[in-house]
Parts: C-alpha cells; sequence; structure tokens
C-alpha cells in the first residue's frame, strides 16, 4: 500500500513536524521558562528528546518514501549518550541526502546537539571524533554537554579540549545561540570560551559558570579581553569565579541585554567590591535571579539587600535551598519583586521543616509579591499527602493574613 498517496509532500511534512515536535527544545528565544535547577530540566529535556526521537525512528521505517521525507526531522536533534556511537554518527553525517530536487549532508538541519556521556571511559581521540561531528552542524542553535574525565586529565585542570570549542566556533558560532556546560565535569579554559563567545555574536544563553584553569593561563594584562555580548539575555555564573568573565575595563558593562542571571554563591561575595560592582552594572535591567544558595540561612538577607540596590527591574526571584529551615524569619525582598519560586533539596523532609517555611512566608516583606511557588512537585506531593492534616490549622491562619498566594508547582493553591 502507496501511504502517499493523494498526499502531497507538504502535508506529510506537516503530520511528522506535529508527531514529532518538541516545543522550545530546537529553538532559542531567550532563557528558559522553568524554574527548576537545571540537573532536573536537564532530565526532563532529554527525557523529551529521547522520546522525540524513538518517533522520528520508527516514521522513517515505514517505507521509503517516508524516510526521504522524515530524514530532516531525525536529524534536527542529535542526543549522544555513548562514546560507541560517536564513530557511527560520523559517518552517517558524511552521507549525502537527496530529497525533492535538494542535495545536503543531514547535519544541514540539525539545531541541536546534547552530549551526555557519565559512565563511559572517554578516550582523547572520542573528543577528536565529537570535534569531527561538530563540524557537520553548520546551522547549530544549542548545545549542551556533559563530558567525564580524559585518562590522566588533572583532577584540577578537567579542561574540555580545545579541539572542541574550536569546532562550534569556527563551524557554528554565527548561529549559535545556547552554550550550556554547566553539569559537565570538563570544561573549556578561559581563552577557549573567549574565543567562542567572539565568533557566536548571537549567543543568548550562557551556561558555564566555571572556566578549567589552563595550563599556560596568561598574566591578566595578556588575557584575552571578555567581547561585548550584545544579545546574551542570560549567564550562570559562580561568584567566586566571576574575574573569568570581566571584561578588562571593570567599569565597563559587556552583557547590556542581560535579562535573567543565576548564580551560586559560594562562600557569600556580598562584601567583594568586584562582585558587587558586577552586579550594578551588568544586572540592571535583569527581571530574574535564580540563586542557588548554599549558605547560612542568616546570609539570605545579604543577598536580598544586593539586589535590592542594584537591580530596580528585578520581578521574580528563584531560590534553590539545601532546605526550608534556611529561609529565616521577618526575611525583606525587594521592593520590585513580585513572584518567589522556592525548592529544597532535601527530599522528605521531618514535619518541622515545612513548619518553619511557613512562618518565614507569615513574616516576610514584599510589598509587591503576588505568588510564593513550590517547584517541585515531590514536594509538593509529600507535603500534601503526609504533612496536609498537622500542617492544616497553621497554613490557614498564614494564609488568612497574607497578601500573596501560596502556590504548587503547577501554579494552583497549596492547599487547597
Amino acid at each position: 500500500m502507496n501511504l502517499t498517496t493523494n498526499f502531497p509532500p507538504e502535508i506529510w511534512l506537516t503530520i511528522f513536524h506535529l508527531a514529532t515536535e518538541v516545543p522550545g527544545l530546537l529553538s532559542c528565544n531567550g532563557p528558559t521558562p522553568s524554574d527548576l535547577p537545571r540537573p532536573l530540566v536537564k532530565a526532563k529535556e532529554q527525557k523529551l528528546l529521547k522520546g522525540s526521537l524513538i518517533t522520528k525512528r520508527n516514521i522513517i521505517l515505514v517505507c521509503k518514501t517516508w524516510h526521504a521525507l522524515a530524514t530532516e526531522f531525525l536529524y534536527r536533534s542529535v542526543l549522544v549518550t555513548r562514546v560507541a556511537t560517536l564513530s557511527s554518527l560520523l559517518s552517517a553525517l558524511d552521507r549525502r541526502f537527496s530529497v525533492a530536487a535538494r542535495s545536503s549532508l543531514v547535519g544541514w538541519w540539525t539545531r541541536r546537539l546534547d552530549v551526555s556521556i557519565q559512565d563511559d571511559r572517554c578516550e582523547a581521540l572520542d573528543y577528536a571524533l565529537l570535534a569531527d561531528i561538530i563540524r557537520r552542524f553548520p546551522n547549530l542553535s544549542i548545545i549542551t554537554l556533559s563530558m567525564p574525565m580524559l585518562p590522566y586529565n588533572d583532577c584540577w585542570l578537567r579542561q574540555l579540549p580545545t579541539s572542541v570549542i574550536m569546532a562550534l566556533a569556527e563551524s557554528c558560532g554565527p548561529s549559535l545561540r545556547v552554550f550550556d556546560c554547566s553539569e559537565s565535569i570538563l570544561r573549556p579554559c578561559r581563552e577557549d570560551l573567549m574565543k567562542l563567545l567572539a565568533a557566536a555574536p548571537s549567543l543568548s544563553v550562557l551556561n558555564c559558570p566555571i572556566c578549567s584553569p589552563g595550563t599556560g593561563d596568561k598574566s591578566q594584562s595578556a588575557r584575552t579581553d571578555v567581547p561585548v555580548m550584545t544579545t546574551l539575555q542570560s549567564v550562570s555564573l559562580m561568584s567566586v569565579f566571576l574575574r573569568d568573565f570581566l571584561p578588562s575595563n571593570k567599569d565597563a558593562n559587556h552583557f547590556p541585554a542581560l535579562r535573567q542571571l543565576t548564580y551560586d554563591c559560594i562562600p557569600a561575595p556580598f562584601h567583594d567590591y568586584t562582585w558587587t560592582n558586577f552586579v550594578r552594572l551588568s544586572c540592571a535591567n535583569v527581571s530574574c535571579v535564580h540563586l542557588d544558595f548554599s549558605l547560612q540561612g542568616d546570609c539570605l538577607q545579604k543577598e536580598m539587600d544586593l539586589l535590592t540596590e542594584c537591580c530596580p527591574s528585578l520581578s521574580d526571584i528563584v531560590i534553590y535551598l539545601r532546605s526550608w529551615t534556611e529561609i529565616k524569619p521577618n526575611l525583606i525582598l525587594p521592593p520590585s519583586v513580585s513572584y518567589l519560586g522556592l525548592h529544597s533539596k532535601l527530599l522528605k523532609p521531618p514535619a518541622f521543616h515545612f513548619q518553619q517555611l511557613l512562618t518565614a512566608l507569615h513574616t516576610i516583606s514584599g510589598p509587591r509579591l503576588k505568588t510564593v511557588r513550590m517547584l517541585h512537585a515531590d514536594a509538593v506531593e509529600d507535603l500534601r499527602e503526609n504533612h496536609r492534616s498537622s500542617l492544616a490549622n497553621e497554613f490557614a491562619d498564614i494564609t488568612s493574613c497574607i497578601t500573596f498566594c501560596i502556590e504548587d508547582h503547577e501554579g494552583r493553591p497549596l492547599l487547597a
């Protein structure tokens, strides 16, 4: 049976697109809309991409016509999870593909590459293969890297091979919108990263909070300067490694379009002039801050004070905590903030943790605060199933005298 009888190719292409689409994962229109920690977001994205990939593979096996029409969808997103697949992937990318009077290499269609290799042994030759693969993607828009250690690699250097970064810069720099190596053991050295940023003028999201110290790091005066990133909207930093991202002119703002800041505070940087000056110069237009907070709870107010001073446009704050007990009573939010997202890394905490959270929310101060949201579905489920009855009266007392809503991860009333 001819499955394409009486159907023009355009209709089949629309059907294949609808059947395999993963909304928001093959293009970048700015910062990710998710408030969850990056590891959870990445796990969810990879699950969706794997599901879509299975559908694509099934489609191209139906018949020759479907194979010809749907091949471009198969290669729009490439996911690498095992070293053993690198050679076969490179061979596939070198095949020329023809359909409807068009002829090109299949890598021309690829918009997203996710490399997540955790357990396999990865040799230097494997990274050379990866660099060759990247060079087959002239229109790549999004890349996420999570790479294991090289054999005999210095445990402190942990440098992503220069060949991989140069392949990105030379082959797909103009099209690159997202560079994410936040979950990778290996990361680029500063000099390589600066070359990539200079080659990627349209970069919108940069998640590379730590650079590897290069084996021949240059003096401060000889280092490559940070380029002016006029389209960069979202950046992830770690405050103690901030100097890798500072321009030579410490009073210049090289991230004028920045709207979202994600950062770790280890240790507290707020008495450090360099960090304070960076936030003041680069974050005046930031509307959303994601804060991975791993200090003593009493330090959180210092974080809020700095954001109050330097971020007048701030409307959303998301805080990742080790436990609910780190939010202390009488916390004063920046006056412009209307949304507070909260996430605890401690799974199934005892009841008194939730009690302390409710006490803190009862005394929190934010004149424009409209919404407090618990971000993780597991935390919401635990609260509702195991602590609803013991906290019901206290929750009712609090909600009767606050002016904001306390919501679950889906935006519904927490204990309705």
